[in-house]
């Protein structure tokens, strides 16, 4: 991929986001935040209220993060890569993930993690310790889960021998742990295991999960690994760890995992590079199913809406929560009615966002869910 075909890609990306963002009604939640929540997340949801009408009024910080992660990843991938065009075709890759592009446009700290982590290693890259000392202040600020990041560094540097970023991480490690932290470890044998795999493979979509997974496996065995392989690495082993007793939140794990997919990349072009031109023709057939199954997975998040109003049962499509209410008031207005009644507090909720208010107990209009 060159400059042109990547800046090309870039700006219809963005519309692509902005679009989405704009167009798709609050999520159940999306409503819970903008109402209830007491972090920084219910601040960000406020922040643009009122700016836009529209899904922007409580989406752009996480829009503007989204896509500020693009750059921020092209340059962390120069790092590994000799070639810029090499760079932009890993950048493309991370952009079309199903899970950057929905933590993108809907409401969730995972897309803010994401920045930060990035950040980390680009200043990590350069050197610079007390800048990566206040990004990882403010990760422990924002992300409940940060204590898997500093873990991961804790492993990374003992390894290293890196006697300065390993006492930085325990001091971060006990502050997490003892103020913190909310990560919740314990239970029962629960059968979360497949559960978690299947919430990886919508994360990166399956195919390119599989490769990711193989990725992580064949550095482990083989090759030099960094921190960025440490980072992801640890935090995949701790979440399926976890899931063998409980329930693992993906928000808690994945923005370690999915920036490691630069090593995927890198993994693939090394595989390829050793082998003779007549040896290649599998591996490339086999890299365009995969990357034809990541723009299809792209394709059906961008198009989301038209392919909802074409489902015959539209409780099958995985927009349903976010499009339902949303007519459910277009129905009611119609009708000049100002409330509603839900008996599930999160779908009140989103229709409270449009504007629909629960009845009181006199009030005639209610539905059970």
């Amino acid at each position: 991929m060159n400059r042109i075909h990547f800046y090309a890609f870039c700006f219809v990306y963005a519309i692509a986001i902005v679009y989405l963002a704009i167009t798709l009604p609050i999520g159940t939640h999306e409503a819970v935040v903008f109402y209830t929540d007491d972090t920084i997340l219910k601040n960000l949801t406020h922040f643009a209220e009122g700016w836009f009408g529209n899904g922007l009024d409580f989406r752009f910080p996480f829009v503007f993060f989204g896509l500020l992660n693009i750059p921020l990843f092209f340059l962390m991938s120069k790092q590994y890569f000799k070639s810029i065009d090499d760079s932009y075709f890993a950048t493309t890759i991370f952009a079309l993930l199903p899970g950057i592009i929905t933590s993108a446009i809907l409401v969730n700290i995972a897309v803010i993690v994401i920045t930060l982590v990035m950040v980390f290693l680009i200043l990590h890259a350069k050197k610079i310790i007390w800048l990566q000392v206040a990004v990882a202040m403010l990760l422990l600020f924002i992300h409940d889960a940060s204590i898997i990041f500093f873990i991961s560094l804790a492993i990374f540097s003992a390894f290293k021998r890196d006697r300065l970023l390993f006492s930085i991480s325990v001091f971060f490690i006990a502050i997490s742990f003892l103020y913190f932290n909310n990560l919740k470890v314990g239970g029962h044998p629960s059968g979360a295991f497949l559960e978690l795999f299947a919430l990886y493979a919508a994360l990166f979509s399956p195919l390119v999960f599989i490769y990711f997974f193989y990725a992580l496996y064949r550095i482990w065995l083989r090759e030099k690994k960094d921190i960025l392989w440490y980072i992801a690495f640890s935090s995949f082993s701790l979440s399926i760890l976890l899931s063998l007793r409980q329930q693992v939140i993906m928000t808690d794990f994945a923005p370690y995992v999915i920036v490691a997919v630069v090593l995927m990349v890198l993994t693939y072009q090394r595989t390829l590079n050793v082998r003779l031109p007549e040896f290649q023709k599998n591996y490339r057939l086999g890299f365009r199913i995969v990357f034809g199954s990541l723009i299809l997975s792209a394709l059906l998040i961008v198009l989301q809406k038209p392919l909802y109003l074409f489902y015959d049962d539209k409780t099958k499509h995985f927009t349903y929560p976010f499009y339902e209410p949303y007519w459910q008031v277009m129905e009611l207005r119609e009708i000049g009615q100002e409330c509603y009644t839900v008996t599930q507090s999160k779908v009140q909720f989103q229709l409270k966002y449009h504007g629909i208010d629960a009845c009181s107990e006199s009030g005639v209009s209610k539905i059970h869910r």
